[in-house]
């Protein structure tokens, strides 16, 4: 309790600015603990994945592969369930349509994290903000008296307004450092869905191609 009521008086001194950036914080922990629930929700093990798949359709079972790829709930496994249910189109289409389908992927991967972004940007400014008031506040308290202020309530006075830029960087810095962590692991899995993308696409080449080599020497 003694705790709570230390961070209350501070967040009173701090002054009306200490509010919204005590709502960021708020918002901030509830994107970051939203991603890292998705994130870990769509754990996988690609290599694996492909792997599985691509001995499925090879058996030519196209129900298996797209099981295997349902019971995984990563951005690679709705990669390739789309190839698989359009491992008979054309070349050209297979590969805008897995396109279409990573970039559905990224954009749900990349959800509120431009709000996180925001957050990291605008707190230490409104944290300045407060500092600027609260010097403005102190300084007028010394034109009001014609300098006859005593100097330990000036330097009250400043304390509490840097209380703001204090907060204002509590806030930003972990932000940051959670926003470069989930745009690392964006990065990461967008460089996984294209590589296995590409993958399934010259696999699926390399059996039409192959068809038709057996074909040519069946009918010579």
């Amino acid at each position: 309790m003694t705790m709570f009521q230390s961070a209350m008086d501070l967040i009173t001194k701090g002054g009306i600015i200490m509010v919204p950036i005590l709502l960021c914080s708020v918002i901030a922990v509830a994107i970051i603990i939203e991603r890292l629930v998705y994130f870990n929700k769509r754990k996988e093990n690609p290599e694996a994945l492909y792997k599985s798949v691509q001995e499925a359709l090879r058996k030519k079972n196209t129900a298996k592969a797209l099981e295997l790829c349902r019971r995984s709930h990563g951005p690679v496994a709705r990669v390739l369930e789309a190839g698989v249910h359009n491992h008979n189109a054309p070349k050209w289409q297979l590969e805008e349509t897995l396109s279409m389908v990573g970039q559905e992927e990224m954009e749900s991967m990349e959800r509120n994290i431009k709000g996180l972004e925001v957050i990291a940007a605008i707190s230490p400014l409104m944290g300045l903000l407060g500092t600027v008031i609260g010097m403005v506040q102190a300084f007028n308290q010394v034109a009001e008296y014609k300098g006859q202020v005593n100097p330990s309530l000036l330097a009250g006075g400043i304390w509490e307004a840097l209380l703001t830029t204090a907060a204002g960087l509590a806030v930003a810095i972990p932000v940051l450092v959670m926003m470069h962590f989930f745009d690392k692991r964006i990065e990461r899995l967008g460089f996984a869905m294209e590589r296995f993308a590409h993958y399934f696409v010259h696999s699926v080449e390399q059996n039409r191609n192959a068809a038709a080599s057996s074909k040519t020497l069946v009918a010579s």
